[in-house]
């Protein structure tokens, strides 16, 4: 019984991260960010320490860095969206949310289902041209 019970609870831990429910930590304290890096379904979140303005600059900045074009980038006083993607046609959905005067929310995600590896070269590349 206990053999069957502890198969189950392995079972169930990897339904779960084969499913992409479970966030997964990343990082902490990342260089010109200082917030904790999340990989959840499929999104790449970090609470950048950056005011609101200073993350939208450097967001633009990283993507041009990386060569992507800006297809669109709505804006208001808390809140942006911006989109671009990959030359062989992934999209990129990248939003920003002031959470006060210092903190910015940043969520990356590429395709549909998400794409880890290429979330964090945006986020680093945003980092740099904080």
């Amino acid at each position: 019984m206990a053999g069957r019970l502890a198969f189950l609870a392995v079972a169930l831990v990897l339904m779960i991260q084969i499913s992409g429910c479970a966030p997964v930590l990343l990082a902490t304290g990342a260089a010109g960010g200082g917030g904790t890096i999340l990989w959840m379904k499929g999104k790449l979140e970090e609470n950048l320490d950056a005011p609101f303005d200073r993350a939208h600059t450097a967001t633009i900045g990283g993507l041009r860095s990386l060569a992507l074009p800006i297809n669109k980038d709505r804006k208001d006083r808390v809140t942006a969206e911006i989109e671009t993607e990959f030359s062989d046609g992934k999209k990129i959905s990248i939003k920003l949310k002031s959470l006060s005067e210092s903190i910015t929310k940043i969520t990356v995600r590429v395709g549909t289902f998400g794409d880890e590896d290429r979330s964090k070269r945006i986020l680093e590349a945003i980092h740099k041209n904080l």
